[in-house]
């Protein structure tokens, strides 16, 4: 099995799981007991917080675990009774915006926030939301340029970093007019259920979950030891990665669009003119329907999502590319490819084989008469 999948979510790190393993068992204490048990495990934590603060530019104090990016960023939300947000972001925060007086920014065909747009939008609200990376593009948007709008409109920047966080290098410390940043573990080699949310010192944070004192008062509740203490690791770990991976990911990328031209595939990336992670790819096969595909592709191992984990259940074009200016037809017709820091060259190799035999597979079996080949979704009663 092949799997390219990692924006949805991602294979733990080598490592992550033993640091884990003792705090599932032996060192099972509530860390915010008095004994010496409880303040090895509290002690652990922290360690943790100081790693995951390294890696997103932040001081310890200002970084407190969640039990995933979706509180995160709900957590966020809530500080501001409206906010401009934009058309392409995560369903965690599209439909925190549905609430009345939030606006919606539109975004440029090539995926990036039409910034004339945003600063227009922003006076006479509290906030202001997007995702430094799209979590289907991977197009990334200029955080510095979007954030200063804001800080001049007197409007406090929450960034979704989620896609961003281990896959680039950045200091929110080095965007002053971000306010809050939500990342999760799972999307960089951690466990599921933990994230955490950066709050710049200073900031007003009046906690979504309401309870005990954990977490400095700002998110109540048992913290989940053995999963922090997993993202703590994977943040150390991604930390390094970064020193090289970046042009390692755009070798893998081009090697494997290459192969696929050179079979002949008639292909257009999604988010070309904008700058992008170099680990996702959007890819759209003229004629091919995206579900078709993936389903041939899971069948010979090859595993990719045909949009948003979140979303590819359904049978909706992507809003995200809908809002890129994509038709349904042609949306439909998009994959996403995502592959991590393990990937190798034969790995690319034998992904590029599979999907060219599988694009002639499809092909092979529809025409002109019969039209492209879809996948049938019943609705549900």
């Amino acid at each position: 099995m092949i799997y390219w999948d990692n924006n949805a979510t991602t294979r733990l790190a080598p490592g992550v799981l033993d640091a884990m393993r003792p705090y599932l068992e032996e060192e099972f204490y509530n860390p915010s007991a008095a004994y010496p048990q409880a303040k090895r495990v509290r002690a652990a934590v922290e360690k943790a917080r100081e790693a995951v603060a390294a890696l997103l530019g932040a001081y310890t104090d200002e970084i407190f675990f969640t039990s995933g990016a979706t509180e995160s960023i709900h957590s966020a939300l809530a500080q501001f009774s409206s906010f401009v947000t934009t058309t392409t972001e995560h369903p965690a925060t599209l439909r925190v915006a549905q609430k009345e007086g939030s606006a919606l920014c539109p975004v440029l065909p090539s995926g990036l926030i039409d910034i004339t747009a945003w600063g227009n939008l922003l006076p006479g609200h509290e906030g202001a939301s997007f995702a430094v990376v799209n979590h289907e593009t991977g197009v990334i948007q200029p955080v510095q340029e979007l954030s200063d709008a804001a800080l001049r409109a007197g409007v406090r920047v929450h960034v979704d970093a989620v896609q961003a966080a281990g896959k680039i290098p950045f200091a929110l410390h080095d965007w002053p007019g971000v306010v809050f940043a939500s990342v999760s573990a799972h999307k960089l080699h951690g466990p599921k259920g933990v994230g955490a949310l950066y709050v710049r010192r200073g900031a007003i944070f009046r906690p979504l979950v309401l309870g005990g004192d954990q977490e400095d008062r700002r998110r109540a509740g048992t913290e989940n030891v053995p999963g922090i203490v997993g993202f703590g690791v994977a943040a150390g770990l991604a930390a390094e990665a970064l020193k090289n991976q970046p042009k390692f990911y755009d070798g893998l990328r081009d090697r494997f669009l290459n192969r696929l031209r050179a079979a002949g595939l008639e292909l257009a990336e999604q988010g070309t003119g904008a700058p992008r992670v170099p680990h996702v790819v959007s890819l759209r096969v003229f004629g091919c329907s995206g579900e078709a595909l993936q389903l041939l592709l899971e069948a010979e191992g090859l595993l990719c999502s045909a949009g948003s984990a979140c979303t590819s259940s359904r049978p909706e074009a992507s809003h995200v590319l809908r809002a890129m200016g994509l038709s349904d037809t042609a949306a439909r017709e998009v994959l996403r490819l995502s592959w991590n820091r393990f990937c190798s060259e034969e790995e690319v190799d034998a992904a590029a084989d599979t999907f060219i035999a599988c694009v002639r597979k499809l092909r092979s079996v529809q025409g002109t008469h019969t039209g492209p080949v879809v996948v049938y979704v019943p609705e549900h009663e």
